[in-house]
């Protein structure tokens, strides 16, 4: 709702019959294209303040831009010298790596030839030790060959190849089984004497 106007008198005014340009108007042309001039002066001191407003907005963005920039170059370049560290470590474990993988097959070349002569050296103990079995149950065989066990002893031998000679001074034999031994203990108990 429009308010009626009222005069310095306090009497309500009539609606003016003329506009505020019009009334302004110069009467003379050169006064109408002045008040032109003016008004697009005016009309452009506007668009150049409000020019600037958005000039300084964007002022303000570019410089948050280019702080963001910098800030996102430094975190990139944070990013490069973590990955190139990064590089370096992996260069050096994969290093590392070939370095234990060479160890480990010099490791397994020296364990091969060690567990290859320890056999040699264990088969050669064996041979060593059933030809003295062998040897002992032999001499046992010629002290005992005037018995009629010969025959026994041999297949004994041949059957147990390590047999314990200590063994036989813990076996018991009975007094008529030693009598028969006490006689024949004369005679020599090698094989050289025999021939």
């Amino acid at each position: 709702m429009v308010l009626p106007r009222k005069g310095p008198d306090g009497r309500e005014c009539s609606k003016p019959s003329r506009s505020f340009f019009q009334i302004l108007a110069p009467k003379h042309p050169n006064d109408r294209s002045s008040i032109e001039a003016m008004q697009k002066i005016e009309e452009l001191k506007k668009k150049v303040e409000e020019t600037e407003v958005e000039l300084g907005a964007s002022c303000s963005l570019t410089n948050n831009l280019k702080e963001e920039l910098a800030k996102s170059s430094n975190t990139v370049s944070l990013r490069d010298s973590e990955i190139n560290l990064l590089r370096t470590e992996v260069s050096d474990l994969k290093r590392q790596i070939s370095e234990l993988i060479l160890d480990l097959s010099l490791v397994e070349t020296v364990t091969s030839e060690v567990e290859t002569r320890h056999r040699l050296e264990i088969k050669d103990a064996q041979a060593a030790t059933i030809e003295e079995q062998k040897g002992k149950i032999l001499r046992l065989g010629w002290r005992l060959a005037s018995d009629s066990y010969n025959l026994c002893l041999k297949k004994t031998a041949k059957a147990y190849a390590e047999v314990d000679i200590d063994l036989l001074d813990q076996i018991e034999v009975s007094d008529d089984e030693n009598g028969e031994y006490e006689d024949d203990k004369g005679l020599d108990d090698s094989p050289d004497s025999k021939s």
